[in-house]
């Protein structure tokens, strides 16, 4: 038996007031009723000692008394159950007995197990999903995904055991033994497809540099494999819009076959181009969706020039440099303020590293820019001349700055920033960054400035900017970062994401955003070049007043073109970052669109183009990977099962001794006044009263 406590939300020594101002009350309504009404002594003392209680107990309920109760409870182990979703397994050649037989019998696996275990199921692939879908659609598998969502939904003493079921074929995410290792529970494996290694021909993947200049030769680079198919031939070609470009042949002269072929096309069209890489067939192959695979290109017309100019040589130029000379999109000179280029109007963006300083103000180099209308970035250094910053008018102001004083601070991203586009998963890593180095001082940012990044120091957040943009009316725009030390959020974000896409994906849209000498536009969509054709299209719409303000009120329209010429319709609808539009379900193809908008009597429009590619990595690889899950029962205590065998894997958890139920014991705090019966009491207290007055004659 636990013991039940009861806590105040004020002081219980107020508890004999209560019931003095209960007492004190009674006497005050039936002092001298005995006289005016002949009630007699024990009935007057009755009626008082029910008012007295009443009036006592709702002055005790005011103090806000608490209940706390320990309570015990039995639970379930807990087993996870999870399909493979993923659309390689209808490669395998019984995809009647996979939806059929075997879907019957793993459902019923999963009812087997409910007498005994709390089950929960799952559908993994290119993401997670609750309950057992059959419809083997998804064109990725993420294994790893499936079991880190597992650990950290359900990992403790309840979880017993993961059943998951697949053909070991992963094409995403990091390696599922990491994960599976986390949990501390047997993962179960049941083995599905086919490990028979049939004839096949298979373009296993292109490369290409997403970005083309138009008139340019344009590199590809196509990996083949072909296996049982020695001495055969083939064409290797590369199409655009239905015209071959480029064509070669090509003899399978190994088992297995790997080479890779270089393929050269020329660049004659300006904006988003979809290539086709074919392999023709060849008699006897297991299938031949696996011998296309396209590769989608931007063709430009013109490359930015971005300068990087640095007080002196330092790593947060290195990483900048790094980070935009992976996208032929620009044309990246560094160096340093002793070496500045005499014409500084030849270039779309100059990067101001530790300028204006103490040391080297670049006063000279700034005006020169602004002279010349060219965008400015500024990145602050440890000896930030604060004076110099606040006379330029960047919309930030510096005050009360600590010569030689660094503050450590965080990326905390604002979400209403919207002059480009950042992605959750994005604001979410740079949040996990190590902080920048941040002159001490009080930051603030204008009215004419969007803040992308606040400062975090340590645990608090604060509303001065670590990164912002200034909007003008007229003129480019310019952006400052408020400390340094870039390098290091470059470094971390290969090592806690596997590559740097995070944050030079993010870098490239602030700099494209400052280079492009239309960024002024009132109206404008953005979005991402190309899409899966799993995901939803997403584009976002921003219109700005005069000012330079988000508008949010005004309806904004879109016609959507696909490749053949149909015309859809749609609308935008309002979001707290302007105006948003996602369309599911759209085909694979190019698309361009028309949108349009009217503010101020002035019809506005913006047109653009994006791409839905098909993801065919499914289709890659037709061979089933047992290894990898019997590695993962191996490593877990599991073990690995055959379809055959799920009567047998079901007996084993069914007949575990470890696999008991437990009991819990937990405190439950509720308010007291929610547990009814002070209602109650209070209900017979006055009901009482009332009585006995109704009969003694008193109303």
């Amino acid at each position: 038996m636990h013991p039940v406590d009861l806590t105040f939300t004020h002081s219980p020594w107020l508890i004999p007031a209560c019931l003095a101002l209960g007492i004190a009350y009674a006497w005050l309504l039936y002092r001298g009723t005995g006289d005016r009404h002949g009630w007699g002594r024990s009935l007057r003392w009755t009626l008082a000692t029910a008012r007295a209680l009443v009036v006592a107990l709702l002055a005790f309920l005011l103090l806000g008394p608490l209940v706390r109760a320990w309570v015990r409870e039995v639970r379930k182990p807990v087993v996870v159950l999870a399909h493979d979703g993923s659309a390689s397994l209808l490669l395998a050649g019984d995809t009647a007995a996979l939806r059929g037989s075997y879907a019957g019998e793993f459902d019923a696996l999963a009812q087997a197990l409910a007498d005994r275990f709390d089950v929960r199921t799952f559908t993994y692939g290119r993401e997670v999903q609750e309950g057992i879908h059959h419809d083997q659609q998804a064109n990725r598998t993420d294994m790893a995904e499936l079991l880190r969502q597992v650990h950290d939904r359900f990992a403790g003493p309840d979880l017993c055991a993961v059943v998951l079921d697949g053909d070991g074929i992963i094409n995403r995410g990091r390696d599922p033994r990491h994960e599976a290792a986390r949990l501390g529970v047997p993962v179960h494996t049941i083995a599905l497809g086919d490990t028979t290694v049939r004839p096949d021909l298979l373009v296993h993947g292109v490369e290409a540099n997403r970005v083309a200049y138009l008139g340019n030769e344009l590199p590809l680079l196509v990996r083949i494999e072909a296996r049982h198919l020695r001495g055969r031939r083939t064409k290797l070609a590369v199409e655009l819009g239905g015209q071959v470009l480029a064509e070669r042949d090509m003899e399978v002269q190994g088992d297995p076959f790997l080479v890779q072929v270089p393929m050269l096309v020329k660049a004659t069209a300006t904006g988003m181009q979809r290539y086709r890489v074919v392999l023709r067939p060849v008699a006897g192959e297991h299938t031949e969706r696996n011998n296309v695979a396209e590769i989608t290109v931007q063709v430009l017309d013109d490359r930015q020039r971005v300068l990087l100019l640095a007080e002196a040589p330092h790593p947060d130029i290195g990483a900048l440099a790094r980070a935009l000379s992976g996208s032929e999109a620009y044309s990246i000179t560094a160096t340093t303020l002793d070496k500045a280029p005499a014409e500084l109007a030849d270039f779309d963006l100059v990067v101001l590293h530790r300028l204006p300083g103490t040391r080297h103000d670049g006063k000279a180099v700034i005006a020169r820019c602004r002279e010349r209308h060219v965008p400015l970035l500024f990145i602050l250094g440890t000896d930030v001349d604060p004076e110099a910053v606040n006379a330029l008018g960047l919309g930030l102001r510096i005050e009360g700055a600590q010569r030689a004083a660094v503050t450590d601070a965080q990326p905390l991203f604002e979400p209403s920033f919207a002059l480009f586009q950042v992605d959750p998963a994005t604001a979410q890593a740079f949040e996990r960054f190590p902080p920048l180095q941040v002159p001490f001082a009080q930051y603030r940012a204008g009215p004419g400035a969007a803040v992308c990044f606040h400062q975090r120091i340590g645990l608090v957040r604060t509303e001065q900017p670590l990164l912002l943009v200034q909007r003008p009316q007229t003129g480019p725009r310019a952006a400052v970062i408020t400390g340094e030390g870039l390098w290091r959020w470059r470094l971390a974000d290969q090592q806690q994401n596997g590559g740097t896409d995070r944050f030079d994906g993010f870098f490239r849209k602030l700099v494209q955003l400052l280079a492009n000498r239309s960024a002024t536009d009132r109206f404008r969509v953005q979005h991402a070049d190309v899409f899966d054709d799993q995901e939803p299209v997403e584009l976002q719409a921003e219109l700005y007043d005069a000012a330079f303000e988000l508008v949010h009120d005004a309806e904004v329209d879109l016609v959507l073109r696909d490749a053949q010429g149909l015309e859809r319709n749609y609308a935008f609808s309002r979001s707290g970052r302007g105006h948003r539009l996602v369309i599911n379900g759209a085909a694979p193809g190019r698309y361009t669109y028309t949108a349009s908008t009217t503010y101020d009597g002035t019809p506005l429009k913006a047109s653009g183009e994006f791409v839905v590619q098909p993801v065919q990595v499914e289709q890659v690889r037709t061979v089933a990977d047992h290894g990898l899950l019997a590695d993962l029962a191996a490593g877990t205590g599991g073990r690995m099962v055959r379809p055959g065998g799920l009567d047998e894997l079901r007996e084993a958890l069914l007949t575990d001794p470890r696999y008991a139920p437990r009991s819990h014991a937990y405190a439950r705090t509720t308010d007291l006044i929610a547990l009814g019966w002070p209602f109650l009491l209070f209900l017979l207290l006055l009901t009482l009263e009332w009585t006995l007055r109704r009969r003694s004659g008193s109303y």
